[in-house]
Formats: C-alpha cells, sequence, structure tokens
C-alpha cells in the first residue's frame, strides 16, 4: 500500500512515517503542507490513501480536502486532527472522504486503521459518534462501507463470523477484522450490542 502523509507537525510527520516505515506493507510519502502534497500527489505514483491534516497550511476548512478528493490517482482520503468539528468530520465523510483519525490514537491503533481506509474502509474516532443532537437515526449508518453494512446486516440475524464468511465469499479472519471496525465505529463493547443497534434502527 502507498500512503501520502501531509501535516504542518514536522515532529509528528516524522515519527509516524518512522514507526509506519516498519511495516513492510506501507510505502510512506511525507509532505508539509497542501501545496507540497499536491506537487506529490500530481507527480507521483498512484496512492492507496492520502491522510491530510485537518488544520495544516493551505486546508482551508474542506476545500483541500476537496482538491485531494478530485484527484484522478488518489484511490482515498482520509483527514487526521487533534479537535475537528463534529459537523465537519460529518461532511468530510459526506463528499467522500474514507474517514478522520484521531492524533490521540495509539501507533498500533493509527496503523491499522491507516491499513482499513486504504482498503475502502471508513472510520470516525468514537468522540465524534457522541452528539447531544435528537438524532433519528445514528449518525454512523450512512457512513458504513457496503461491506461493512453486509456484515452488519448479517450480525443482526444472529449468524456466526464463520457463516458470514461463508454468505459472503470472504475468509473467516476478514469478517472478524470488520466486526471488530464496526463496534468501534457504533461505539458499543461486542457484536451483541452492534446487532441489537441495528435492529434498532431498521438494518435488519
Amino acid at each position: 500500500m502507498r500512503i501520502l502523509l501531509a501535516d504542518d507537525h514536522i515532529l509528528l510527520l516524522e515519527m509516524l512515517a518512522t514507526f509506519l516505515s516498519h511495516d513492510d506493507t506501507l510505502k510512506i510519502d511525507k509532505a508539509g503542507n497542501l501545496p507540497a502534497a499536491m506537487q506529490i500527489i500530481e507527480n507521483g505514483p498512484h496512492f492507496d490513501l492520502v491522510v491530510l491534516d485537518y488544520l495544516m497550511p493551505g486546508m482551508n476548512g474542506l476545500t483541500g480536502l476537496r482538491q485531494v478528493l478530485a484527484a484522478p490517482n488518489v484511490a482515498h482520503v482520509a483527514l487526521m486532527s487533534g479537535q475537528i468539528p463534529r459537523s465537519d468530520a460529518i461532511e468530510a465523510i459526506r463528499v467522500g472522504a474514507s474517514g478522520i483519525i484521531a492524533k490521540s490514537s495509539t501507533p498500533d491503533y493509527f496503523a491499522h486503521t491507516l491499513k482499513y481506509l486504504a482498503m475502502g474502509g471508513k472510520h470516525l474516532p468514537d468522540d465524534l459518534l457522541d452528539s447531544d443532537d435528537s438524532e433519528p437515526d445514528n449518525p454512523f449508518f450512512e457512513n458504513l462501507s457496503k461491506r461493512e453494512t453486509e456484515i452488519l446486516k448479517e450480525l443482526a440475524t444472529g449468524k456466526t463470523n464463520k457463516n458470514i464468511a461463508l454468505e459472503l465469499g470472504i475468509q473467516e479472519t476478514t469478517v472478524k477484522q470488520f466486526v471488530t471496525l464496526i463496534n468501534k465505529k457504533l461505539n458499543v463493547q461486542n457484536r451483541t450490542q452492534a446487532a441489537l443497534l441495528a435492529r434498532d434502527y431498521g438494518l435488519a
């Protein structure tokens, strides 16, 4: 997987790149601002994922995100932030971002999430799912990927990971990974709670 990390906090950028470089499955490129990122994108290879610091120079809110999303050689784009308004996070997903990665994540979780996003998954930190708004639906259901929604629907019927894998034609270990990430996105503790939530909000 080829990933471009763009952040104006150079120390953080270098630390992340160094940590991720230990994973032989990842090729990491770096940029210190949006113009530098765009130059790499325009002149570089295909990127499985571009991760943009929400507040770095050149971003101008979600304008920079839209600019990168329009690039033809970028498969997926995500934001990383120490603090982003929930409304902007949800809007970022709606315009095409794969998700938001919290800068407070542990290194291992950050790396795991990067891979998941590069494979087409979607992710929001738990705190962005907490809201005082009186919304009729869980705000993240609309942001589940097609595969996540399929698996969540199967969970709601009470199927095991093995049965879901057979039903969808994927590996059982892949189902287990998706279930873990679905639980994180829905802010629940286990598959049973995820299944109940899916039933409560009409996914099954």
